[in-house]
């Protein structure tokens, strides 16, 4: 890569954090609100999400130093979300899935889950205070403003130009890093399977947030797919761990007939990542 196409594609990284950083001031005015809704902080997540995989796709470009600086704070800032997240998923998604598989007759089931659901309550407030405290203090908002800082040295003014090779072989790398850790999905670890999952979430992000900046195209059916598989191995991850924390939370074991439930589904969700992954490794990445 030469000198002038490393700089405009530096530059393009620039313009790309610089859009995220935008849109994440206008998530947290949202969010800094009395009454903030669930969108609003799925849609920061989101926007967040993307701009950390700007430091993937864009990797072989990125000074180190930058990289080491910035990593590390964006992950920490994405890590504080994580919490409210989770107990969202459960109690919007699989506590209610779970119920409707319980019979009337499993009083122990029903019991369980009844204190699951308050307990869970109970403690996605208590973990939205504190995500509301921190997401509304100064520190927030002035690592966005450094980063902005940060990125403005990478700008050059110059007409835009096509990197297709450079986009062709983002979507090469992230394809090996995706098989290689997709391996057995029907009998892999949920945490081997969770990477795998961020690997198609950032080869997802690349065609469809960082493909137009760098002047490259794919089909939609290569976004369907990737997102259908992002789904899958995201519900192979959240039956792991939403069980988990469940259980700890309530310091008692599920009844059986709940990790039946559980187990079931996380096996469905396998199946259909196997099919979306064998896909993945029939065609080449476009």
């Amino acid at each position: 890569m030469s000198k002038h196409s490393h700089a405009a594609i530096l530059s393009i990284f620039a313009g790309i954090v610089t859009e995220h950083i935008a849109a994440l001031r206008q998530a947290l005015a949202k969010l800094a609100a009395p009454d903030p809704s669930n969108e609003d902080l799925h849609q920061f997540r989101v926007t967040l999400r993307r701009l950390r995989s700007a430091w993937v796709t864009f990797a072989p470009v990125l000074p180190t130093s930058f990289v080491d600086q910035w990593k590390p704070r964006l992950r920490a800032l994405a890590a504080s979300t994580g919490p409210v997240r989770e107990w969202d998923v459960l109690l919007s998604d699989w506590l209610p899935s779970v119920r409707k598989s319980l019979l009337d007759s499993d009083e122990a089931g029903q019991a369980w889950l009844e204190a699951a659901v308050i307990k869970s309550k109970e403690a996605r407030n208590r973990a939205w205070e504190e995500l509301h405290a921190e997401l509304a203090s100064p520190d927030v908002r002035g690592t966005l403003l450094e980063l902005e800082e940060a990125v403005a040295a990478f700008h050059i003014e110059e007409e835009p130009e096509r990197h297709r090779r450079f986009a062709h072989a983002r979507a090469q790398a992230l394809r090996k890093k995706l098989i290689r850790r997709g391996r057995h999905p029907r009998r892999s670890p949920a945490s081997r399977l969770h990477r795998a999952r961020i690997a198609a979430k950032q080869w997802r992000y690349l065609y469809e947030a960082f493909y137009p900046a760098l002047g490259a195209h794919v089909a939609k059916r290569y976004r369907r797919h990737l997102r259908k598989l992002q789904d899958a191995l995201g519900e192979v991850h959240d039956a792991s761990v939403s069980l988990a924390c469940v259980a700890d939370l309530l310091k008692a074991s599920p009844p059986l007939s709940i990790v039946s439930a559980f187990h079931k589904r996380a096996e469905s969700a396998r199946q259909r990542a196997a099919k979306e992954l064998r896909w993945v490794r029939s065609l080449p990445a476009r």
